[in-house]
């Protein structure tokens, strides 16, 4: 295991070495979106796995959150030492998803990669003249398989560059590798101890959706960044899913006096004060909207009015959210009657 190495610098064959792994993330635009099973970030570790003859293969499977094409991959290629020469390897592939350890059939492949030691290594272009630009069409919730296919081979070899995995764990069904070049083996099972890091860039030609956090605490499947921001909740990313969603925010505790991260419903049966889903800090008084602050009065009453006649989205306190009606009244005179502590 060691830190890992990033060095700037730009390739040949429609390639960039990222001089970051937070660099990596950030290149993609507003439209992209990058695919990962890993979980390494800058400064992170990275085991190297000097373990691949020629023609095998270290895949990743991954899912498209929308309708759009892959326009770019991302591997991270790193020796023991660094410092190594560029090499050419064998091939990237792009297959449809199968079914694991197997991957379906070949949708796209990019031949001879150039390979820079110590760092994030892009592609977005089939050619070493950038004028194929790599495009694979995917539809939303596509299951689909990036493989990396070797020509050297590194077997042993302590000074040799290779792919790496992070050092969190190695998710199952999603990472494999193609043993002699033959038959594929699920990766976890052959003692690798990490996700590989291959990475897909997917450009959406629709807006993306995931989990959002309602403001009850709720969570809702299937809607995109704007409806969160209509519903005044929290976008978990696209292609999140409720069931790997916790809603979690701050919740102040009268009793004790704790600021805590809860869901809605523990917070309630602590008889806490929910701040939202996504917030980490309590305000200790809701209620309490205007100077002299730390009491309740006139004053917070004329600030709440004059938020509600205005519109102003700090008045909407609850459901339905997105307009203000008697129920965001009630609520904040609820508050007002809470007091502060």
């Amino acid at each position: 295991m060691m830190k890992m190495c990033s060095p700037a610098g730009l390739l040949a064959a429609g390639a960039v070495v990222m001089g970051s792994i937070g660099g990596a993330a950030c290149s993609a635009s507003a439209q992209e979106i990058v695919l990962q099973n890993d979980s390494l970030t800058d400064g992170g570790s990275v085991n190297v796995c000097p373990c691949f003859t020629q023609g095998e293969e270290a895949a990743v499977w991954l899912t498209s959150p929308c309708d759009g094409n892959i326009v770019g991959i991302q591997v991270f290629w790193k020796s023991f030492f660094g410092g190594a020469e560029q090499v050419i390897e064998d091939a990237i592939l792009v297959y449809e998803g199968g079914t694991f350890p197997n991957p379906g059939p070949l949708k796209d492949e990019l031949l001879a990669p150039l390979m820079t030691d110590g760092g994030l290594n892009e592609f977005r272009f089939k050619d070493e003249n950038q004028s194929v630009p790599i495009s694979i069409p995917v539809s939303e919730g596509e299951e689909f398989v990036v493989s990396f296919v070797f020509f050297s081979n590194n077997a042993s070899d302590t000074f040799a560059p290779s792919v790496v995995s992070d050092d969190s764990g190695c998710q199952q069904q999603k990472n494999a590798v193609r043993v002699n070049g033959n038959s594929w083996q699920n990766a976890c099972s052959l003692g690798v101890s990490g996700d590989w890091v291959i990475r897909a860039i997917v450009e959406c030609t629709a807006e993306p959706t995931g989990a959002v956090c309602l403001p009850d605490g709720s969570c809702a499947d299937g809607l995109t960044e704007a409806d969160a921001i209509a519903l005044g909740g929290v976008f978990n990313g696209a292609g999140s899913d409720c069931g790997d969603v916790q809603c979690l925010g701050a919740c102040f505790v009268p009793g004790t006096g704790a600021c805590l991260q809860f869901d809605k419903a523990t917070c309630d049966a602590v008889s806490g004060q929910w701040q939202g889903p996504g917030t980490t800090d309590c305000d200790n008084c809701p209620a309490d909207l205007a100077a002299p602050f730390g009491t309740l009065n006139f004053f917070d009453i004329s600030a709440f009015i004059g938020l509600f006649n205005t519109g102003d989205p700090a008045a909407d306190l609850a459901a339905p959210f997105g307009s203000l009606n008697f129920f965001d009244v009630a609520e904040y005179i609820a508050q007002f009657n809470t007091g502060c502590p």
